[in-house]
């Protein structure tokens, strides 16, 4: 498992997510101020709504960036089994018979690179996680109820 690789991967996702939400915002923002907004009474609320987009939007790419961040500053050191989890950390569990693949991060919860499943420490599956070893056993509560999984391999 190349982690260098599926950062840089995440890594160029965000930025590009952020290069078109920054369009976006710029186009909002534009709209917001343009001659065809302007109020034409008091209960035209176009310029109004156009404001508030270019401001959502511009927080998102605020948060973007921080993601950005925080996976450029993240130690990939390699992991030993009785080592425990933590981020940068490559994990393999099991539930059953379905094995899944994860890197813990700071950032970028959600996504998925090759086969291999970003997970944050705020999730509840990387919450469970944190701390344990290779052989331990993490109890992570879903809608159907908890689920059990099996830490196989680390690294």
């Amino acid at each position: 498992m190349d982690k260098q690789a599926l950062i840089a991967a995440i890594r160029a996702e965000i930025a590009a997510e952020s290069a078109e939400m920054t369009r976006l915002a710029k186009e909002a923002a534009d709209a917001a101020t343009h001659e065809e907004n302007k109020p034409e009474n008091d209960k035209d609320m176009r310029s109004t709504e156009a404001s508030y987009l270019a401001r959502g939007q511009a927080d998102r790419v605020r948060e973007l960036d921080r993601e950005h961040a925080a996976l450029g500053s993240l130690d990939l050191r390699a992991f030993g089994e009785e080592d425990p989890i933590e981020a940068g950390a490559y994990i393999e569990i099991r539930a059953g018979k379905q094995i899944t693949r994860c890197l813990l991060a700071p950032a970028g919860g959600g996504r998925k690179f090759g086969g291999v499943q970003i997970v944050t420490a705020s999730s509840p599956l990387g919450a469970a996680l944190i701390g344990l070893s290779v052989g331990d056993e993490a109890e992570v509560p879903t809608p159907q109820g908890p689920r059990l999984y099996e830490i196989m391999k680390l690294s």
